[in-house]
């Protein structure tokens, strides 16, 4: 059983991280999403003259960094600046849980079984009853780029696993500091490439403070201080005590999209996320399981 402190800590987790979407939608009103996501990443790699270096080789903090941060970032603040809803970019954020079980499987880090593959299958069409919803002016291209986002997510879960295997952790605060200037460097060359800098230089004060607001947020918040959390509780419990913490996210993001900005899901949208949730309890049931 979970200390009441730790399920505190949890709660504060969700709670950050759920709101991180309606954060970025409100950023990217100021910032264009590749130099957000890159902002966000630079201020906590900020911290490296200060931390010692992870003892992790280079490759796998290189690994880490462009799935988890580099893949996962972009797509994210991509799909919402092309009109992703916060409320449903946070449910489809979710489908990491899946991605992480068919690279597991590629990699033969676990086998598939008849209630895995019915997890899958459930979340599959769940995404796929929100993609093709006709009544909806989300477009197809955003589900696929928050799709892409979930996927740099799961990756990134495969290395933390594989790390593991190897007998080194991956949840300390050189680890995370250090992984973070990967994301910042791929996330500012792409913003380079693609992105017009010149609205960040004509920001307004109000604007300008909006957007440190929203950077505030997302590094110290989001990133650094929930990581850590959500990471040191990992090292408390199982990861099937911890997990079921995490479906709270969604909900509280679509909440909090409902509050403050008046989003609601159409019908098929609400039915695909029903699917993915019941695929996500179904997953975490065979972990509570197979931890037994």
């Amino acid at each position: 059983m979970m200390a009441p402190r730790h399920i505190l800590l949890a709660l504060l987790c969700v709670l950050v991280w759920g709101g991180s979407f309606s954060v970025i939608r409100w950023g990217l009103r100021d910032l264009p999403p590749l130099a957000f996501a890159s902002l966000r990443f630079g201020l906590v790699a900020l911290l490296i003259p200060f931390v010692p270096r992870p003892t992790i080789n280079w490759s796998t903090i290189f690994l880490y960094g462009t799935g988890w941060g580099a893949v996962q970032f972009s797509g994210l603040f991509l799909a919402i600046h092309h009109g992703l809803p916060t409320s449903l970019s946070s449910v489809l954020a979710q489908s990491q849980v899946f991605f992480t079980l068919l690279f597991a499987v590629v990699f033969r880090l676990e086998r598939l079984c008849m209630r895995k593959v019915l997890s899958l299958g459930l979340a599959i069409t769940g995404v796929s009853v929100i993609a093709s919803d006709q009544t909806s002016v989300v477009s197809s291209f955003a589900i696929a780029l928050s799709l892409f986002g979930a996927s740099g997510w799961a990756s990134g879960n495969i290395v933390v696993r594989m790390v593991a295997i190897d007998g080194q952790r991956s949840d300390s605060l050189t680890f995370i500091v250090w992984a973070s200037l990967i994301p910042a460097v791929v996330l500012a060359f792409m913003s380079a490439q693609f992105e017009n800098h010149q609205t960040i230089f004509n920001l307004n004060p109000a604007a300008a403070f909006r957007a440190i607001l929203a950077l505030i947020y997302q590094s110290i918040g989001a990133l650094l201080i929930g990581t850590l959390a959500w990471n040191r509780l990992l090292t408390h419990y199982p990861a099937s005590t911890v997990s079921p913490f995490s479906l709270l996210t969604p909900l509280i993001g679509l909440s909090i999209g409902y509050l403050l900005w008046g989003e609601t899901l159409s019908t098929a949208a609400f039915v695909g996320s029903i699917l993915l949730f019941l695929g996500l309890i179904s997953n975490l049931s065979i972990a509570k399981v197979q931890s037994k």
